[in-house]
């Protein structure tokens, strides 16, 4: 790619699969290794965000020689984009609190039970601004490095579209647990329009904060649970077993499955008005960046170089598949999540 008539090298598909089987792996096995250290729980995301999502990508980008500035769009944003995306931020979290919790339901009546990490609760302890700092700054930041960096911009020689769209993608399946694929997907999918639009990762960090900062606050009202350093859902909680859920179905006259179902059918108008209302919001990003967007050059071949991305997504699977076997109480799921060390 040409920019002022200087040669930028930037990477292509094969970087971003092989960059996303890496992540993968890294995040499976040296950060379970990491868990088991008996590190306190605020230690443990800030070296595995660091060293196992921000930093392979940058190394990865100066190895090749890679543009840094023009691979991770390390660009100061316009205010109205940052104006803009602060107004996308309340409405894609409703929207993601609606399809997740659509999805919770789907599951439980799937699987007959869903299961939620509650070792994240352990921060809450440390204040507010400092529970915002390792929940919504740090993975703000080194997710958007990853994914909104060197993944996308490698994607980009499939085409702006295929780009946006396996990226958003990639990032749900990343989060290792199915029960919040669609939620987190949503959330990528919109911060990687933004991020190509505009040219700038810092407004998909906006987005990324915005979203976790809100659970950060939510999550406040609760008590701290027990801390533990594992990322994976082996400490967990079905909410729709808590005694909320069916006083509210009483309060109705309904059962439990009677409430879940119309709350389904609640959630689903409230999803799509909150998708029409983001459309629009992204319809006026297009408008304010058609003259200044950097269209991706595309290669044919390109789609190839993701094959080198298939051994992170075999392992993703197979813990959605370890963690779906633990909620059908088949042992074979905590026999997999064992033998990966999870």
């Amino acid at each position: 790619m040409e920019l002022e008539g200087i040669t930028q090298k930037l990477p292509d598909t094969r970087d971003s699969g092989l960059m996303y089987s890496i992540a993968a792996v890294l995040f499976v096995f040296v950060g379970s290794r990491l868990g088991g250290l008996g590190l306190p729980y605020d230690l443990y995301i800030i070296l595995s965000e660091v060293l196992l999502i921000a930093l392979p990508p940058i190394l990865f980008a100066r190895k090749k020689n890679l543009n840094i500035a023009s691979t991770f769009r390390f660009k100061k944003p316009r205010a109205i984009e940052v104006l803009l995306t602060l107004m996308i931020s309340p409405v894609m979290i409703i929207a993601g609190a609606c399809a997740g919790f659509i999805v919770l339901i789907f599951i439980k009546n799937t699987f007959g039970a869903v299961q939620l990490n509650t070792g994240v609760t352990s921060v809450m302890s440390g204040g507010v601004l400092w529970s915002l700092f390792l929940i919504a700054v740090i993975p703000a930041v080194c997710e958007e490095v990853l994914f909104r960096g060197l993944i996308q911009r490698g994607l980009e020689r499939m085409g702006a579209g295929w780009s946006i769209f396996l990226s958003g993608l990639l990032f749900g399946l990343f989060h290792f647990d199915f029960q919040r694929f669609a939620a987190q997907t949503i959330i990528g999918i919109i911060a990687a329009y933004i991020v190509y639009r505009t040219g700038s990762i810092f407004n998909g960090m906006i987005l990324h904060f915005m979203n976790n900062g809100l659970l950060t606050l939510l999550m406040h009202l609760n008590m701290p649970a027990v801390p533990s350093p594992n990322p994976m859902p082996q400490q967990a909680a079905d909410p729709f077993t808590s005694p909320e859920f069916a006083d509210m179905a009483a309060m109705y006259g309904m059962s439990l499955n009677e409430f879940l179902n119309v709350m389904v059918i609640t959630m689903s108008v409230i999803l799509v008005v909150c998708l029409v209302i983001i459309f629009g919001l992204l319809l006026v990003v297009r408008a304010i960046t058609v003259n200044r967007v950097e269209r991706p050059g595309r290669d044919e071949k390109a789609a190839r170089g993701l094959l080198l991305g298939v051994p992170g997504v075999v392992l993703i699977l197979t813990v959605y598949t370890a963690i779906g076997l633990v909620l059908l109480k088949n042992p074979a799921g905590t026999d997999i999540l064992r033998f990966l060390g999870l």
